[in-house]
């Protein structure tokens, strides 16, 4: 009895009730004496055969039954009691070598350890701190990457709002094509019937093409932002878990943290070739219909328009609006009034027809795609004198009796010479000696309006 009750004072106060005093272990299909005392089934067995006699291990009183009654109630109890230490043997949060709870951080191992882990040859050495300082520093480091994930969570977020604005503008801008060629094949429908509708079916493919891939960014931004917020989701509710769990987890939290993704960029040419469809559409057909078609040689791209101005419908002037139109970051927008034409030049001799607002500031040139490199002349606004405008010289006056109001532009690439006439006049007002080394565009501010050249129906060089 005394080893039974020395055994029996090693085991915890939490599962002294589920023991059994003979294995000292939690009870196995338990039996009851009538003395109350409850025993293994297999370990009551085993003491009577040893003993010789049916006693009670504890009590010693003398029991005559060969099978006593099963203890039901006991059994299910420690069943119990056997599952949760089976849980807790396989915890993560228990040192399997040494059975003791994880309380520090090895921060050169990078693993939580026990007390005893610490003492050990394989820690001795090494910087220890609580698992608690371990697991700020981390929330601490992780909390830095979160932030960077908002911010560009808001990044992904605008930038869908604005493809989701230039999706809308894809479609404005089909419609009023579609209208404007309408518009034009009017003054020819009888003739033009089947070229009217071919024109019309190209301008809707490339809407939707157009239409379809910016939907397909949309759609792909969206799941992005998607999964963005379900990282950080993760991440956050990592973060608020217990230190020690959260630490067990941190390397792969951290690494969660860390974004992967791309910034967004708009493409270039997202939106709707408007002068693809519109430029020059009576030109195209002026040998079935010639004598009633106007042709310029150049016209505007209204993708590149500011803001503050509008472009006709048949893109060959430009006016203030009365209100700002939306404004949309595509990579062909200009800023400041400026605004360039559909097509570039990277070889030949070209010339085309500007009237300009008198009494408003304006320029006429070339530039290239970009605005940056600019060849043009300009009135300025607060002198009302007409200047050089290049990125070298935007400066030197140029002498002339008045402000022309009709200017012809002339280029020749190949010689590098923009020339600029006085149409009114008949005289050249100004030349810039230049060494193009891209394709240049029609460059214009402020108010414009490009002038028809004569044709026929054989297409000669403009006057």
């Amino acid at each position: 009895k005394a080893e039974i009750s020395k055994m029996a004072s090693n085991v915890p106060q939490s599962d002294a009730e589920c023991t059994c005093p003979v294995c000292c272990d939690i009870f196995t299909d338990p039996v009851l004496l009538l003395c109350g005392h409850s025993f293994c089934q297999h370990c009551l067995q085993e003491w009577w055969r040893q003993s010789s006699q049916r006693t009670c291990p504890v009590c010693k009183e003398m029991f005559h039954m060969t099978h006593p009654p099963r203890n039901l109630a006991l059994r299910n109890l420690s069943d119990s009691l056997r599952q949760e230490r089976s849980k807790r043997a396989g915890s993560k949060e228990i040192c399997l070598l040494h059975g003791e709870t994880f309380k520090l951080f090895c921060q050169i191992d990078q693993q939580p350890i026990c007390v005893i882990c610490r003492d050990s040859k394989t820690h001795t050495k090494h910087k220890c701190v609580p698992i608690n300082e371990a697991a700020e520093e981390y929330r601490v480091k992780i909390q830095t990457n979160v932030s960077s994930l908002k911010t560009k969570q808001g990044v992904f977020e605008k930038q869908k709002t604005d493809w989701e604005n230039m999706a809308t503008l894809i479609k404005l801008q089909a419609q009023q094509t579609e209208k404007t060629i309408k518009g034009e094949f009017q003054k020819l429908y009888h003739f033009l019937r089947n070229e009217e509708a071919g024109r019309i079916d190209d301008c809707r493919r490339e809407a939707k093409l157009k239409s379809d891939a910016m939907n397909v960014r949309i759609t792909n931004l969206t799941a992005e932002i998607s999964e963005l917020k379900e990282n950080i989701k993760t991440i956050e509710d990592q973060m608020r878990a217990e230190d020690l769990s959260f630490i067990l987890s941190a390397k792969s939290t951290l690494v969660r943290s860390l974004c992967k993704l791309q910034e967004p960029e708009t493409p270039e040419g997202c939106l709707v070739n408007v002068g693809k469809h519109v430029g020059n559409l009576q030109f195209s057909v002026l040998q079935k219909m010639a004598g009633i078609v106007a042709y310029t040689p150049v016209f505007l791209d209204p993708n590149t328009c500011y803001s503050s101005l509008t472009v006709s419908e048949n893109l060959t002037s430009s006016t203030e609006s009365d209100k700002n139109q939306p404004y949309y970051s595509n990579p062909e927008r200009m800023c400041s009034r400026n605004l360039l034409g559909y097509q570039g030049f990277n070889s030949g001799s070209h010339s085309w027809d500007v009237k300009v607002e008198v009494g408003d500031f304006w320029a006429v040139g070339v530039a290239d795609k970009t605005g940056k490199d600019i060849w043009a002349m300009y009135v300025c606004v607060c002198t009302s004198v007409l200047r050089n405008l290049t990125n070298q010289d935007y400066s030197t006056e140029i002498k002339v009796e008045a402000l022309p109001q009709k200017v012809r532009v002339q280029l020749n690439y190949n010689q590098g010479i923009i020339s600029f006439f006085d149409l009114d006049k008949n005289k050249t007002v100004h030349a810039i000696k230049c060494s193009f080394t891209e394709k240049v565009f029609p460059y214009f501010q402020g108010r414009v309006k490009i002038l028809p050249s004569d044709t026929s129906v054989n297409l000669g060089r403009p006057r």
